[in-house]
């Protein structure tokens, strides 16, 4: 069991420009059942006049204002200030329920995990609501041969050990997006996190109908950072999780660059898949295409109805929202 005094928690929310959904965020952080030793706000270079509105608000909030930096040096800014054992996570336009810490920490208290993370409820601008993990989807731990297969933990479900962040070096600001899945995999290699079926955070969501490259590169770059660093005993007990995961990157990453005749880059990682799957047909046909002029690559490919799914999903989104207004 953790004492008492290995409970304490440091609520850490970075934010660049968002004065109004920043403010919902740091409200739910101190309207908590288990308060927060510190709240501390880590301004990306703000110019939307934060800092007033938090002082004059929330002036019990310890604010940190440095140049921009992106996401991953705000955070680790704040990491470096935070004062006790425990950090939530918190982005600036996402919100607690009142329990979050409470029973983050219950569960903390057990002493048999490194880090806790809870369901939450997406929220679309349309104003509809999703659950973010479905029933059964994920175990009551998650370890590394989990979280190896890809990007799930959002950074505002987690609380984590600050002994464990620190000492893989915080996020890596090298990366604009998948840090987070980045972090996990590190840590994880100390410890496993622990998975509460309660939904818990309200996460504010985005419907993208464009194709996210920029992720899925940074995915690649991820798992194979990760993979580098492995040893071969690690990679032999990995190998089965590894190889799927990075199979699937590395398809879904050829197919944009395929799509967007970028096919040099797309063969890249085609052969990377041949290399682990040496008869996959998908690859192999993919692979061919690249031969071929772009708009008949993109026909036989159709990696281009992604863009055409999404749409139809906020349609859907919108259509679902306008039927629950109209019955109430």
């Amino acid at each position: 069991m953790v004492k008492e005094k290995d409970i304490g928690v440091s609520v850490i929310i970075p934010t660049f420009n968002r004065k109004d959904l920043l403010l919902q965020a740091i409200e739910s952080a101190f309207n908590q059942t288990y308060k927060p030793y510190e709240v501390i706000v880590s301004d990306d270079g703000s110019s939307d006049g934060s800092e007033e509105l938090i002082k004059k608000h929330f002036p019990e909030t310890v604010y940190i204002y440095h140049e921009n930096c992106g996401r991953c040096c705000a955070r680790n800014i704040a990491i470096r200030k935070a004062k006790y054992p425990l950090l939530a996570f918190l982005d600036d336009d996402d919100m607690w329920d009142k329990e979050f810490l409470e029973t983050c920490v219950n569960r903390m208290r057990k002493g048999d995990v490194i880090g806790v993370f809870t369901n939450y409820f997406k929220l679309y601008p349309s104003g509809v609501t999703k659950i973010g993990y479905k029933e059964g989807k994920n175990p009551s731990v998650v370890d590394l041969k989990w979280i190896v297969r890809g990007s799930f933990i959002d950074p505002s479900t987690v609380m984590i050990k600050k002994e464990i962040v620190e000492k893989v070096g915080g996020f890596d600001e090298s990366l604009e997006v998948t840090e987070d899945w980045d972090l996990w995999l590190r840590v994880m290699r100390y410890g496993n996190f622990a998975y509460v079926d309660k939904k818990l955070v309200i996460k504010r969501m985005r419907v993208d109908t464009s194709i996210p490259i920029k992720t899925w590169r940074n995915n690649c770059i991820v798992i194979d950072k990760f993979y580098s660093s492995l040893t071969e005993k690690e990679r032999s007990e990995l190998q089965p999780n590894l190889n799927i995961s990075r199979l699937k990157i590395y398809s879904r990453y050829a197919a944009a660059r395929l799509h967007n005749g970028e096919m040099r880059e797309a063969r890249q990682y085609l052969r990377k898949i041949m290399k682990i799957k040496p008869f996959c047909v998908k690859a192999i046909s993919r692979y061919i295409l690249t031969f071929f002029p772009l708009p008949i690559a993109r026909l036989f490919d159709g990696m281009y109805l992604r863009q055409f799914r999404n749409l139809l999903k906020e349609r859907r989104i919108q259509n679902e929202n306008y039927k629950r207004t109209k019955v109430g």
